[in-house]
């Protein structure tokens, strides 16, 4: 009611202009921050900066690799490179292994099956035979 007549002002809320005010502030800013930030100057500008940034560090992180490695070279521990490597030889490793294991079943699959063969026909040998030799038998 009294917001209609005052402008929508409310007198029993006395932080309300603040709040209208920090709104209206926050969304000038942010709308002010996304031209900017989304325009093209800003993104060269941006790269280069990073540019720049990785240029300087580059020399400073060879360093302390090198001084890293040396370090584990003296205390007789594997580098991260040597890690790396063994870590790939052994997953070689472990992948021949895995298509070993599977031969060494197909291959026992087939024997196994031809185990089967082999007893099913020496069995059906046997009882083609058992009439003959009980017919002798009795003869």
């Amino acid at each position: 009611m009294s917001q209609s007549t005052n402008g929508g002002l409310d007198p029993n809320d006395p932080f309300g202009t603040l709040r209208t005010i920090r709104d209206a502030n926050l969304d000038a800013w942010a709308k002010g921050m996304t031209s900017l930030v989304g325009s093209e100057t800003f993104a060269k500008a941006i790269g280069l900066q990073l540019d720049t940034m990785l240029a300087a560090t580059a020399p400073v992180q060879s360093a302390a690799q090198q001084t890293m490695e040396s370090y584990l070279a003296q205390a007789n521990m594997p580098s991260r490179n040597e890690v790396a490597s063994l870590a790939s030889r052994l997953t070689n490793i472990e992948l021949r292994l895995d298509d070993m294991q599977a031969q060494l079943d197909t291959l026992l699959a087939a024997l196994q099956t031809l185990t089967a063969a082999l007893n099913d026909a020496s069995a059906g040998e046997a009882k083609a035979t058992a009439p003959r030799r009980s017919r002798k038998a009795a003869e």
